[in-house]
């Protein structure tokens, strides 16, 4: 039988259920578990009920079950109420599936399919369901791919790109948003759901989600861990973490390596900046996350730039990139497979026959939020001030660069402006995490 067998009985009573019943998959999951329980848990989460059909029950879904009470005669008796028509070809499914020579008769399809699901709740309550073969489409051990989620195109519903201004320097560039409103009205709820969506993607490695079978625990334990990482620095440090991954996943393809926040799991320091690694046609670019929250455009941009000189000088006296000397010492083998590991370690640490391709100097990711006046949704006004940033701060960027010898660091800049960043910062961050 396949690996995941509960997708397979799944499929195989979807085939007689009601149009109401097979209306997603989720619907499905969750009726055939309603049946099989005396109460089960309705708030289990649509994203989770997706996870159990693709990857099968697991021991927190077994717990919930047992915690519900198990009434076995209920989804028996759903089953039987299955018209013979849909019984005898749910047989004929089972059979194909079994390679079994003898057909089911169809008064033994309601138990075969109760005995199967008690089975396969048992096997996950002590731990020995077999793992779902069932391939994402790539091969994750390999892949360092974006992370970013971003259904239903929330990225585009959150931000109105302003202005993008080159840089007079290498690959660099400015890129100014103003936040939507929502209907109509000045709002960070789309901004909120985006980033809620992501917390559990920026706080943990790629292995770690992979290993983890239930996506509510993971992330019920990011907001923990962000909750912990926000009393160490403040809200702003927090949102500016979290938006400088957004806006370079999304706007750079630059897949995160390693966070901040998960230096601060294996480390205990905030001290450590967040990595993403970026491709364009001159090759690798490893890309530091310097985010900055303040109260003028002019203090956002030094404070950032200072920030990035600080790291410059640190790779020129240090003998390398500041990002290869931090994965050098790193953790490395706890994030990612071995498969993926060897890639990093070959853009970073490159043989001396391809030296050349290697990373020769860090690139710096920079989010800038600001204050702004209240602009009362005049979207010529917001257009027009903003555009007056992101020139000012072309201008005030060009200048640092070109006289404190960092025109060969490129930077990516994104401008977004708030009504009071710091206060703004400490609204979002409780809604998301708490404190």
């Amino acid at each position: 039988m396949v690996n995941n067998e509960f997708r397979t009985l799944i499929d195989s009573l979807r085939i007689a259920m009601s149009e109401e019943d097979s209306g997603s998959i989720e619907t499905s999951v969750r009726v055939v578990l309603d049946k099989y329980t005396g109460e089960w848990k309705k708030p289990y989460s649509t994203q989770n009920l997706k996870r159990l059909y693709y990857h099968g029950l697991n021991r927190n879904a077994a717990k919930k079950i047992k915690n519900a009470g198990i009434d076995e005669d209920s989804l028996k008796k759903y089953i039987d109420d299955f018209s013979d028509e849909d019984k005898e070809i749910i047989a004929k499914k089972i059979q194909t599936i079994n390679d079994d020579d003898q057909l089911m008769k169809i008064d033994q399809v309601s138990y075969y399919c109760v005995n199967w699901l008690s089975r396969l709740f048992e096997e996950a309550r002590n731990g020995q369901q077999k793992k779902s073969t069932i391939s994402s489409g790539h091969d994750d051990k390999n892949d360092i791919s974006l992370t970013v989620r971003e259904a239903g195109n929330i990225f585009e519903k959150t931000f109105n790109p302003i202005k993008e201004i080159k840089l007079p320097l290498q690959r660099s560039r400015i890129r100014s948003f103003a936040l939507l409103p929502v209907k109509g009205i000045y709002s960070h709820k789309n901004l909120i759901s985006l980033l809620r969506k992501n917390l559990a993607r920026y706080v943990f490695s790629r292995k770690n989600r992979n290993e983890c079978d239930d996506l509510e625990e993971l992330t019920a334990e990011a907001t923990t861990e962000l909750r912990e990482f926000v009393r160490k620095c403040n809200p702003q440090t927090l949102l500016g973490e979290l938006l400088v991954y957004i806006f370079l996943e999304h706007c750079e393809k630059a897949p995160k390596i390693l966070t901040r926040a998960e230096f601060y799991q294996k480390y205990g320091t905030i001290d450590k900046k967040s990595i993403f690694l970026g491709k364009d046609d001159a090759g690798w670019q490893l890309i530091i996350g310097t985010p900055n929250l303040s109260s003028t455009l002019d203090q956002a941009i030094l404070s950032a730039l200072k920030n990035c000189e600080k790291l410059k000088n640190q790779s020129d006296f240090g003998g390398g990139p500041y990002v290869a000397e931090q994965l050098q010492d790193s953790f490395l083998e706890d994030s990612y497979y071995p498969e993926q590991i060897k890639k990093i370690e070959a853009i970073m640490f490159p043989s001396l026959k391809r030296k050349s391709l290697g990373v020769q100097v860090d690139s710096y990711g920079i989010f800038l939020g600001y204050q702004v006046d209240d602009f009362e949704n005049d979207e010529e006004r917001v257009n027009k001030t903003l555009t007056a940033d992101a020139e000012r701060a072309t201008e005030m960027i060009s200048n640092f660069v070109t006289s404190h010898g960092m025109d060969k660091h490129p930077v990516y800049v994104y401008l977004l402006p708030f009504k009071n960043p710091e206060y703004k910062s400490s609204q979002i961050i409780d809604k998301l995490v708490g404190r």
